[in-house]
């Protein structure tokens, strides 16, 4: 039986709303509904970032951070940093993953995409599930990633194909859509090398009764 996803008693509008910015006890629960609509993309993102170890990774838009766990336990000694511009999904997030915070592996630091609170060159690994839709400016947001990158560092952008997208209802709201073209033609403009996209595919999603077959792409570039 395929997961559900519900958008309990929201509009199309207001969900779309909540999924950019998750706000107050509304936000809170569309995250956790996010937890099973993101399951199979977000742990396939973070197999395809196959982080080494010892790397700094920066994650954009974790959401309450449920699967935080499932990404350091890939390997060792790995310290996460988590941006996200919804409070409610920070306070959220630290919650879920005190432990790993007292033990100074993850912090979270509510901020947007347009101007990182990073130095320049300072990051091993950047990913990012599920976000891309809402950028405000692909072109001089991917360059903000780039910017905090180390050499040779590695971005990751896991994201539904406009095809998919156009098949859910609530998406013709606030989201931006964009094929696989689309996006490595934006890493290599900006200066990213050895692009490549794989898609993964996932089981069926149901949302409010209808029933999809989902997969997952998963973009990536070196800086």
């Amino acid at each position: 039986m395929a997961e559900k996803f519900n958008s309990t008693d929201l509009t199309e509008k207001e969900l779309a709303s909540q999924l950019k910015k998750p706000s107050g006890e509304q936000g809170k629960e569309v995250g956790k509904q996010m937890n099973k609509g993101n399951k199979y993309i977000c742990l396939n993102s973070y197999k395809c970032l196959a982080p080494s170890p010892n790397s700094n990774i920066l994650e954009i838009g974790m959401g309450n951070g449920y699967f935080i766990k499932d990404l350091l336990a890939l390997n060792t000694n790995l310290r996460y940093v988590g941006l996200d511009f919804s409070q409610t999904m920070i306070d959220e997030a630290t919650k879920l993953n005190q432990a790993f915070i007292e033990s100074g592996q993850v912090s979270f630091i509510n901020g947007s995409i347009e101007k990182l609170p990073f130095e320049d060159n300072s990051m091993d690994c950047i990913t990012t599930t599920n976000t891309i839709y809402f950028w405000p400016n692909l072109e001089a947001n991917v360059k903000e990633l780039f910017r905090v990158l180390k050499p040779k560092g590695k971005l990751l952008i896991g994201y539904r194909s406009q095809e998919l997208m156009d098949k859910i209802s609530f998406t013709k709201h606030n989201f931006e859509k964009h094929t696989q073209q689309e996006i490595e033609l934006l890493l290599k403009t900006t200066g990213f090398q050895k692009v490549s996209t794989e898609i993964i595919a996932e089981p069926e999603l149901d949302f409010d009764g209808v029933p999809l077959v989902m997969e997952g792409l998963f973009t990536t570039g070196e800086k």
